[in-house]
């Protein structure tokens, strides 16, 4: 379920609808285009914001060396932001959007954010198709951990289908380092998620409900890459 209010009804009205053209950058670039016009500079959260599952991801980003972190489909979500504010030990955060409006945006929040908690954690943003890991310079096996907020979401209920939608996964697992983490956050029944996930080449897949934020029920779907 995407958000409510004016700007989801704005958002919606420029794809046409729900099931159109979400997935074009030419859509989000308008969008947030759109919110800088209208005074309204804060971060837009699809779904729910970083306070509900901090607690979550935070204790993922221990251990040795400095965890590397993508964030697909980022937009101006405070999810990366957070994880470089709060994270007690270094991490490199990646925030990967297609939409370059929505990176300027992110980058104005960064400029305005604290420093991180850690001195030598670090975070840039990268613009690029989430689909197309490789060919955006991203390596194999290089991540701890990918986190996807919505991104899949809008892929599966476009015109384009699954097809698209498993490429994403897909790349996810490659830039995995073994033993490394996809989380997919999602309102979509484990019913239909779990058995696409599957086919999209996840070994297994665990499902955790994360409550009702705003009155509705939210999963988070990990993927654990084979050591």
């Amino acid at each position: 379920m995407p958000p409510r209010g004016r700007e989801a009804r704005w958002l919606c009205s420029a794809a046409g609808d729900l099931l159109g053209a979400m997935e074009q950058p030419s859509t989000w670039n308008r969008f947030y285009t759109h919110r800088e016009r209208t005074g309204a500079t804060g971060h837009f959260e699809w779904f729910f914001g970083y306070e509900a599952v901090a607690e979550l991801l935070l204790p993922l980003l221990g251990g040795p060396g400095a965890a590397r972190v993508l964030d697909v489909g980022c937009g101006t979500s405070a999810l990366g932001l957070g994880l470089y504010r709060d994270c007690p030990h270094p991490v490199h955060v990646c925030c990967l959007d297609a939409a370059p409006a929505a990176l300027v945006a992110l980058r104005r929040l960064l400029r305005a954010a604290p420093p991180p908690r850690h001195p030598k954690s670090c975070i840039r943003l990268h613009l690029g198709d989430a689909t197309d890991l490789a060919g955006g310079g991203f390596a194999p096996a290089s991540l701890r951990l990918v986190l996807d907020k919505g991104t899949c979401d809008v892929l599966l209920r476009c015109p384009v289908g699954p097809g698209r939608a498993g490429q994403l996964v897909a790349e996810c697992l490659w830039a995995l380092q073994p033993g490394g983490q996809l989380l997919q956050f999602s309102d979509e029944d484990p019913d239909a998620r779990v058995p696409f996930l599957e086919q999209a080449g996840a070994a297994r897949v665990s499902v955790q409900e994360l409550g009702v934020p705003g009155g509705v029920p939210y999963y988070v779907y990990t993927i654990k890459k084979p050591m």
